[in-house]
């Protein structure tokens, strides 16, 4: 028969596993997924820029310009581009037609 002590000390142990969600055995292991991109469809810009959101890019336009900032919205036909590189405190609203690249920082040494 246990001592006291020895029951505390086991249900203890059996209410931490419970709480704990179970043996460590038992803990599903959740692996991240890159999100895919269908290389052929005709809305691939969007589809990348909303992958993208709150996180920072560098957009090349039609035209040749860079712009570089923080994926803020997303829409249908535009995106908005915020705490612009160099210009902190101006917004950019892109129209997705004139967007030539999407530039996004995939992996680090």
């Amino acid at each position: 028969m246990l001592r006291r002590e020895e029951r505390i000390g086991l249900g203890l142990a059996v209410l931490l596993l419970c709480l704990c969600g179970g043996s460590p055995g038992t803990v599903p292991t959740v692996l991240a997924e890159e999100p895919t991109v269908e290389l052929n469809s005709p809305e691939v810009v969007r589809q990348v820029l909303e992958q993208q959101v709150g996180k920072r890019v560098k957009v090349k336009l039609l035209s040749g310009q860079d712009l570089d900032g923080k994926v803020a919205k997303v829409g249908t036909q535009a995106v908005v581009l915020s705490e612009l590189g160099g210009m902190e405190f101006f917004d950019a609203t892109l129209r997705l037609d004139q967007v030539a690249a999407v530039v996004v920082k995939s992996r680090t040494k």
